[in-house]
């Protein structure tokens, strides 16, 4: 399994909610899966460590199985990008 990293540039935060949001895109099996995370924090917390619990829930939830994700099958593009990718 590969989660694709999470940067600062594809976190959001949402003040309404004290919770950082994100797209996190994970490759296994031959498919890629993009799971919608948040997390609550307060807007002072580091990116990084956002962008970590936001990678963590990802895990968990594809782990789980939970339904509320998109999937398509692999590419020859995505094996392209593979470089971008980081082993879970």
């Amino acid at each position: 399994m590969q989660i694709k990293t999470v940067t600062p540039e594809t976190v959001r935060y949402n003040s309404a909610n004290n919770m950082f949001e994100a797209i996190v895109e994970l490759k296994a099996a031959g498919s890629v899966y993009h799971y919608p995370c948040a997390v609550e924090g307060p807007l002072m917390m580091p990116l990084a460590m956002a962008g970590f619990k936001l990678t963590q829930q990802a895990k968990q939830r594809h782990a789980s199985g939970d339904s509320l994700r998109t999937r398509r099958i692999e590419t020859a593009e995505d094996k392209a990008t593979a470089p971008q990718l980081r082993a879970a």
